[in-house]
């Protein structure tokens, strides 16, 4: 049996988990919500990731979490209290950072600039996997319109975010520009008004959704 971490969070403000198998594993004024899980080579379903989402984003509505990204193993209970002894200092920080804060998201489906994804017949867990590699490995390449999209909108949004990252995928219908902003638990509903003023550029679709746990804010998620 392995362990798949879903997040860390405080020592002390850990609350009882609804969750079949899901535990608290607490050590040096932290605490990681793990389960045990068969080890395989099977690449997960998509009713296991959904479910393990929904895991973090209950956990979030109730607490300050770093959250970690599906996949995240470990052989033993002594190798997470490791991790939490190594990685201390970091994890104290960060939670202190995202204390009160959720994830915004933005995203911008410009259709000028098409880049069909490949045909794939790999089964839905994997391509979603696939996809998140995809995304990650696009990283820098923004094209001078899109960064320039991305920088009037998160221009326009100044003031309601403290901190925000993008980043630029390939979509069935063209290219998305995908905006995240680390907004205040008590502003999410002056972003959204704020958000839905934004003017596109014609023929771009836009879906603005939150709030979630703040992957794309936590260093121990990627």
């Amino acid at each position: 049996m392995k362990h798949l971490l879903y997040c860390i969070v405080e020592r002390g403000l850990d609350e009882p988990l609804s969750g079949t198998g899901l535990y608290h594993l607490a050590a040096h004024g932290l605490a990681a919500v793990v389960s045990q899980v068969e080890e395989t080579h099977s690449a997960p379903s998509v009713s296991s990731l959904l479910a393990y989402e929904r895991v973090v984003e209950a956990i979030h509505a109730r607490q300050t979490v770093i959250p970690l990204r599906y996949g995240c193993l470990m052989e033993s209970e002594s190798a997470i209290i490791h991790l939490l002894e190594d990685h201390r200092c970091e994890y104290e920080a960060l939670l202190s950072r995202l204390r009160g804060m959720t994830e915004m998201g933005i995203r911008v489906l410009c259709s000028d600039r098409p880049e069909p994804l490949p045909g794939s017949s790999l089964p839905p867990g994997a391509a979603y996997l696939a996809s998140l590699r995809s995304r990650y490995s696009l990283g820098g390449t923004f094209a001078p319109e899109e960064a320039d999209l991305a920088a009037r909108i998160t221009g326009f949004l100044s003031g309601w975010y403290t901190e925000e990252c993008r980043e630029i995928s390939r979509a069935d219908q063209g290219r998305l520009v995908s905006l995240y902003f680390l907004t205040s638990q008590s502003s999410v509903e002056g972003f959204r008004a704020e958000a839905r003023q934004i003017r596109l550029p014609d023929g771009a679709k836009v879906l603005i959704s939150g709030p979630w746990p703040p992957y794309n804010f936590s260093l121990s998620s990627g």
